[in-house]
């Protein structure tokens, strides 16, 4: 500039010393210099405002550049066609990219593929409207290849307009980055929907636990469903909430068990009775039952038979479904206003009606321990024997009033005692062994079953001193983890019973001593030939002895010999005599174990004589693998003296050498022993076996019919069985049972086997030991 204006001056200072050499000096002339000279001025000084004006003009150039190419934005200019025309370095950042390298690319390839669809629908939509406009685009996922970064794809704000011009057509938009947004408005939405669920779990949550709190204010079933009720009716906001039972289309009358209502709302449920289910009842109760959800305004007529005739605006109905016993129906009332159900609405609709249905079970199983408790009291108080609840030290946690009539004390004494205080003293210590073996049962047997009873029998003493005969029963009442809690006893007063035992078991051995006299005196005539033997021989050795001693010389030898054999003969028959009077005398009967081979010879050495008297003959057979039987050995051998007797009166008419008797012995069973006695008389086809035990039933003449009947009772008070059946080939067997002897401790059952009676008797080998089995 200043060069310009140096050559300026020069030029005009060499055009006035031309104009002065060449002009005359004249004032035209001069005023035309000087305008020349003032034109000059203001050419320069224009110049230095031009000058000026391009300097502002390139620093405003240089500012905008720099504004549009760092601004905050992203621009950009794009054809028809999509393709990038220009952009800024902020819209090159933004797709990652140098802005050379962008120029004339489509800018739909920096898109996810599910946008560039929208991105031309935005296109065409500016080209066509010539409005601004807006679209959101997503940026695909960078890849390391050919990104600055591995940014996440980020979200695109298009603010597009049409640039003004003559074609082509160039479409302006401006690139805002709203990712951060976008984000804030998703975690904003997020704790929205988070607060939201809150709410509604506090809603569903606090609903449920005033639902269970409801289920506990009272014990009457009816006063908690009329609370539990109100508790829906407030948690929804309804104007009514009630509840139908059964929920069973196929049911013929329905009711209304309870129902809450708001105060003045129309239309009354029928409560309180009976409703007779039509078919848009059943259809009502359908749609329930088909229902997984809450049904929404179901139809109005079945709801208004319900209502007394009123149809509510909204309702809403749901099963409620106990495990233990047929559905009831939830319904819902808004009477006056119209209800849009929400979702959080439907949810704890389902929750209170799933709550309901579990309290419904627990009512139910109130209710049942209730009549438990009552039909226990009932059978407790009014029971016909003792029955009492002890603790572990015995003291009495419950009595009844029959024990207390039993023992004549009152139940405020009894509580104050203990069991042991009130048992005879010979009886104490059973009481303590027996209490304490069924508490430690379980412990001892885990397989025993939890509360099995045991009992004894002792004697109490009453109030007033005296003896009362009781049957105990015991049982241990344990918890889940097989701890004792309490006892429960029955106490049954058997004193009566005792005495008709007492008289029984005297009547019984009065009949067993008759029964062997009896026997002996069917025996007599061959006691008298076989006690007259040894008397006459004892005479004849007498008589011999003295005729010796009369004669002189004495011959000693002579005379030691007869005094042998007439002690010999007086020894033969004392044992004759003793064995009879054993065999008569009465015996107690308690159990022992015996060995039934060796009670089975002594019977039979017992009618010996009646044996060789009628020329029959005896054979006993007896497995190895017989154990022990329990009973009394005299009272079984008196049952097989029975047996044999009747054998032989049964073979009276037999040819007698054909009279044989057979006992057999062996094992019934794991724990039996089986004795059978075999003829070969008459037989049973004239006879009911199933009367032969009768008592005083006889087949011969002159018998008592008591024979039979003794031996059954005998049999029968060891635990065992006694029967007659035909023998095969002709004659009849009588077979009788045992149980096998079980000691407490494990003893040489050589020591087990003891004579039949205390006296010692001997059997010879039996006349005939004929072989075969006819048992």
């Amino acid at each position: 500039m200043a060069k310009f204006d140096q050559a300026s001056d020069a030029q005009l200072a060499r055009l006035l010393a031309e104009i002065e050499r060449a002009g005359n000096g004249s004032d035209e002339l001069t005023r035309l210099v000087h305008d020349l000279q003032v034109h000059q001025i203001e050419l320069e000084q224009q110049n230095r405002e031009l000058l000026a004006v391009r300097a502002v003009l390139e620093e405003s150039r240089e500012r905008y550049a720099d504004l549009y190419d760092f601004a905050p934005v992203g621009y950009l200019s794009i054809d028809a066609a999509g393709r990038i025309q220009d952009i800024n370095l902020t819209g090159a950042k933004l797709l990652g990219q140098s802005r050379n390298a962008l120029i004339n690319r489509a800018f739909s390839g920096f898109l996810r593929p599910e946008d560039r669809a929208r991105l031309n629908g935005h296109i065409a939509e500016i080209l066509y409207a010539r409005e601004p406009g807006n679209c959101e685009v997503r940026l695909r996922a960078r890849d390391s290849a050919d990104s600055v970064d591995a940014a996440e794809p980020r979200t695109l704000m298009l603010e597009s307009r049409l640039e003004d011009g003559s074609p082509p057509a160039r479409i302006r938009m401006i690139l805002s980055d709203i990712t951060e947004r976008k984000q804030a408005e998703r975690e904003r939405r997020q704790r929205e929907i988070a607060a939201a669920a809150a709410e509604s779990r506090h809603r569903l949550v606090s609903g449920l636990e005033r639902l269970s709190a409801a289920a506990t204010t009272a014990f009457d079933p009816q006063t908690v469903l009329n609370d539990l009720l109100r508790v829906v009716q407030d948690l929804l906001r309804v104007d009514r909430a009630w509840l139908l039972y059964p929920c069973d289309p196929d049911a013929t009358e329905v009711r209304i068990l309870a129902q809450s209502a708001v105060p003045r709302c129309p239309g009354e449920p029928l409560t309180d009775r009976s409703i007779p289910t039509d078919e848009p009842l059943r259809r009502l109760i359908r749609s329930a039952l088909n229902a997984c959800d809450p049904v929404q305004d179901p139809d109005p007529g079945a709801i208004a038979i319900l209502g007394g005739g009123f149809a509510p605006r909204s309702r809403l109905i749901i099963a409620v479904r106990p495990e233990d016993d047929r559905p009831s129906l939830l319904g819902l009332h808004l009477c006056r206003v119209e209800r849009t159900w929400s979702e959080d609405d439907l949810t704890l609709a389902r929750a209170l009606a799933g709550r309901l249905a579990d309290i419904l079970d627990i009512l139910a199983v109130r209710r049942a321990l209730t009549e438990s408790e009552e039909r226990f009291r009932a059978t407790f108080e009014q029971a016909a024997v003792g029955i009492c609840h002890l603790d572990r030290q015995g003291f009495f946690l419950r009595v009844n009033r029959k024990l207390c009539a039993i023992l004549g004390y009152t139940a405020e004494e009894l509580l104050a005692r203990t069991c042991r205080g009130l048992v005879h003293p010979d009886d104490h210590d059973d009481l303590m062994e027996y209490i304490a073996r069924i508490g430690e049962d379980r412990a001892r047997d885990p397989e025993r079953e939890p509360g099995t009873s045991q009992s004894l029998e002792l004697r109490h003493l009453g109030k007033a001193g005296h003896v009362i005969w009781c049957n105990l029963t015991m049982a241990a009442v344990r918890d889940s983890s097989g701890g004792l809690r309490y006892f429960i006893g029955v106490i049954e007063d058997i004193s009566a019973r005792k005495r008709l035992e007492e008289r029984e078991s005297r009547h019984r051995h009065a009949l067993f001593r008759f029964g062997r006299i009896s026997t002996m005196g069917e025996m007599s005539s061959a006691i008298a030939h076989e006690v007259a033997q040894p008397l006459m021989g004892i005479s004849t050795y007498a008589g011999g002895a003295l005729e010796r001693l009369d004669n002189a010389p004495v011959d000693v030898e002579a005379l030691r010999l007869a005094l042998h054999q007439i002690s010999r003969l007086a020894a033969r028959a004392g044992r004759i005599i003793e064995r009879i009077r054993d065999f008569s005398r009465q015996h107690a009967g308690a159990p022992r174990p015996i060995d039934m081979e060796a009670v089975s010879r002594a019977a039979v050495g017992m009618i010996e004589p009646e044996i060789r008297a009628n020329d029959v003959k005896v054979e006993i057979r007896s497995n190895d693998d017989v154990p022990l039987a329990s009973g009394d050995p005299v009272e079984i051998e008196q049952v097989l003296i029975n047996l044999l007797m009747n054998g032989m009166d049964a073979m009276r008419d037999t040819p007698p050498a054909e009279r044989r008797l057979r006992i057999a012995i062996k094992r019934a069973g794991a724990d039996q022993v089986r004795v059978a006695v075999g003829d070969r008389g008459v037989g049973l086809d004239q006879t009911d076996p199933s009367r032969l035990f009768d008592p005083f039933y006889t087949t011969k003449e002159g018998g008592t019919g008591l024979g039979l009947s003794m031996s059954r009772t005998i049999v029968d008070s060891y635990g065992g069985r006694i029967w007659a059946e035909p023998r095969p080939g002709g004659g009849a067997v009588f077979a009788f049972t045992l149980p096998r002897h079980l000691p407490a401790e494990a003893s040489d059952r050589s020591s087990a086997k003891t004579p039949a009676s205390s006296t010692d008797r001997r059997l010879a080998d039996p006349p005939d030991a004929a072989t075969g089995d006819p048992t």
